[in-house]
């Protein structure tokens, strides 16, 4: 927490206030932050448990114009405030700010994150966010910044539900705001084993896919599903569609499963894929695989981003 407490302090931008919440810890970092004499520094109880319930707590006693969040893990590069803040000011309302970010940890970071990690900046780069929503969240639940004014629009932490960060950016989609990045790293996340996104069942797959899933639901409610892939993240989705009796066609790239039965819907050769509806694809393979299904999707009809979507 000190690291977290000392980069806020650092920023090159001085003019901010820290809405510090305790979610009734039984360690030192309440006695930690409480140390620090900066007027700049509010402690708050959690009047709930849990971390959504901490947001909902902290945004109670919001002054300022813009808003963010931070992770107590985490640390601030220290030009965050700053780079986020000149996207914000030089455009109207209706814009979150974000930048890349990049794990560090005491020990070595997993391939796992570093992909992700990867994946993250890309998307921001290329400014994809909207594009590869269904993948994964595609801003880091620390790693934005928007005026109070859409911040009030959208409710602020008040409707999210778990996982919160995920929420969050389907919400904003759903007011219509646009997300932009700086291109420059605005976040060093802190990969360690008691992460609460490593051991809490809220950001487990499953919950991800609940959420994701219902809103694609929504989406695509007027529209015949088909679905590609049948191992894990497939059944998963598969399992799900079922349980809201939600029809779909289930198709497989592996030929000795064409025509196999699994949850009593018959497996059919991704080749007859029909150009018509939407599509999941639970297959998330290596990059030249993943070019060639991407080039057969397009062929077929489909439009990634817009008609056919990795999950």
């Amino acid at each position: 927490m000190k690291d977290c407490i000392d980069s806020i302090r650092l920023q090159n931008h001085k003019d901010w206030e820290l809405i510090a919440v305790n979610d009734h810890s039984t360690d030192v970092s309440k006695a930690i932050i409480e140390s620090y004499r900066d007027s700049r520094i509010n402690v708050l109880e959690n009047e709930g448990s849990g971390i959504l319930p901490a947001l909902q707590t902290a945004e109670k006693h919001l002054e300022g114009a813009f808003v963010t969040r931070m992770d107590a893990d985490d640390i601030m590069p220290q030009n965050k405030l700053t780079a986020l803040l000149k996207i914000l000011v030089q455009k109207t309302n209706g814009v979150i700010a974000t930048g890349t970010v990049k794990y560090f940890s005491s020990n070595n970071v997993s391939e796992g994150y570093r992909r992700y990690e990867r994946w993250l900046n890309e998307t921001a780069n290329k400014q994809l966010f909207y594009k590869r929503i269904y993948r994964e969240c595609v801003v880091a639940s620390p790693n934005w910044m928007m005026r109070r004014s859409d911040f009030d629009i959208m409710n602020g932490f008040s409707l999210l539900t778990y996982p919160e960060d995920y929420d969050m950016v389907f919400h904003w989609r759903k007011h219509g705001f646009k997300i932009e990045s700086c291109n420059e790293c605005t976040h060093y996340w802190r990969e360690h084993e008691d992460r609460i996104s490593r051991n809490s069942k809220i950001y487990q797959q499953e919950s991800f896919f609940r959420l994701k899933l219902g809103y694609f639901l929504q989406e695509f409610k007027e529209k015949d599903i088909n679905l590609l892939g049948t191992e894990k993240k497939g059944i998963l989705l598969a399992k799900m569609l079922q349980e809201q009796k939600i029809p779909f066609r289930w198709f497989t790239n592996v030929l000795k499963l064409v025509g196999q039965k699994k949850h009593d819907i018959i497996l059919e050769n991704i080749s007859t894929l029909p150009p018509t509806g939407v599509c999941i694809s639970s297959i998330y393979p290596n990059k030249k695989q993943r070019e060639d299904l991407e080039c057969y999707l397009k062929i077929t009809g489909y439009e990634l981003g817009d008609n056919a979507h990795f999950f």
